[in-house]
């Protein structure tokens, strides 16, 4: 009874945090395991009818289809966003992520849900992170702000212990993820962070899956040089690894032989003009393009930090489109593999060539292996 009246108490307060925080534009960030169901129902119960699920590309089939059954069940709109491209083929562009090199989430989740925010105006996201789930999450607080995605982020059960999540689940008769019936938590399935008897479990239960990781890891291992490949793929050596950056050149900048107040960018190949010719409008409309398009002259008074980080943005970008998470007008976007910014929206405010924001203002400039640049002349 103490158990049952506990429960009680604690649902009534976390309805009356939900309402009393729904001013504007609010959606439930759902990801399909039992955290978020019971936000998502407790979030209906409050009145929020929308909600939207970022599809990492590596969910469990059975994830997306519970959570297309979820909308039906509670009767509301479940949006689906996904990044750009497929995790993999990202993976083998940047190197897989680690416990060391954590990018993944910006690219699969923060990413697609900070664009979906401002294409759908929404003011704040509330989500079932708790507590207890990680040392990490220890930091969040109940209304908090993610760097990454420009909104408000409402934690309404943060405090609440597992057992309670799942006697809310018991006492509403909700449907839970099939996925329960053999992992303890759901999420990616290629998550660095899962322990050894999980990916065991995942061995185990879905073959297929964990013969798909096993080849993209040995061919990863290939491309690293590393010699024990059976420590670092079958005793999951991956999962902590991190690489030193191997610097290749893509041409060089000087300062104008004619004395003018400009600064010659000189690439060795067309199509690395192309891609910081789309991104230079970012700091300035001033450039000219010069001997049959190699040659970008831009400004003096530019910084150049900026104008490095650009450049690096513009000829490492692999399309992954995390970055344009960091522009709140949404003026950065991904067309045909090039990164763009859209003149029309871009107040210049410099937000996606800020470090502190998006580490090193691009996932593949801070975290690849392999990084393009420019010789300073």
């Amino acid at each position: 009874m103490m158990q049952g009246n506990k429960l009680r108490i604690l649902e009534r307060e976390v309805i009356a945090f939900i309402r009393e925080h729904t001013i504007e534009n609010v959606v439930v960030s759902f990801s399909g395991g039992k955290d978020s169901l019971v936000v998502l129902d407790l979030a209906v119960r409050a009145g929020i009818d929308r909600a939207v699920f970022a599809d990492t590309t590596i969910e469990f089939k059975e994830t997306v289809e519970y959570v297309k059954f979820i909308g039906s069940f509670f009767g509301i709109k479940i949006d689906i966003v996904k990044a750009p491209k497929d995790f993999f083929e990202i993976a083998r562009k940047i190197g897989f992520p680690s416990r060391r090199r954590r990018w993944c989430c910006d690219v699969f989740k923060f990413g697609p849900l900070a664009k979906y925010a401002a294409e759908n105006d929404v003011h704040a996201f509330v989500t079932g992170l708790r507590k207890d789930e990680s040392y990490q999450r220890t930091k969040y607080t109940r209304i908090d702000k993610n760097p990454i995605v420009p909104v408000t982020q409402l934690n309404p059960i943060l405090e609440w212990s597992e057992k309670e999540v799942w006697g809310y689940i018991k006492k509403y008769e909700l449907p839970v993820n099939p996925l329960y019936k053999y992992l303890d938590r759901i999420g990616c399935w290629c998550c660095p962070f899962k322990t050894r008897d999980e990916f065991e479990k995942i061995k185990h239960h879905f073959p297929q899956l964990y013969a798909k990781l096993r080849s993209e890891l040995l061919a990863y291992a290939e491309i690293l040089g590393i010699k024990d490949k059976r420590k670092f793929v079958d005793e999951f050596g991956w999962t902590r690894w991190a690489s030193p950056v191997n610097r290749s050149y893509g041409g060089f900048s000087t300062l104008c032989s004619e004395g003018r107040p400009m600064r010659h960018l000189v690439f060795l190949e067309n199509k690395m003009r192309e891609a910081v010719t789309k991104l230079l409008p970012i700091l300035t409309d001033k450039f000219e393009v010069h001997d049959g398009g190699n040659i970008i002259c831009v400004p003096t008074d530019i910084p150049y930090t900026k104008l490095n980080i650009l450049v690096e943005k513009a000829v490492n970008c692999v399309g992954c489109g995390a970055c344009t998470a960091t522009c709140k007008n949404n003026a950065l976007c991904v067309e045909n593999g090039y990164l763009e910014v859209r003149t029309d929206k871009c107040t210049h405010c410099l937000a996606c060539l800020n470090t502190n924001l998006l580490k090193g203002a691009c996932v593949f400039r801070n975290y690849s292996t392999r990084r393009i640049s420019l010789t300073r002349m």
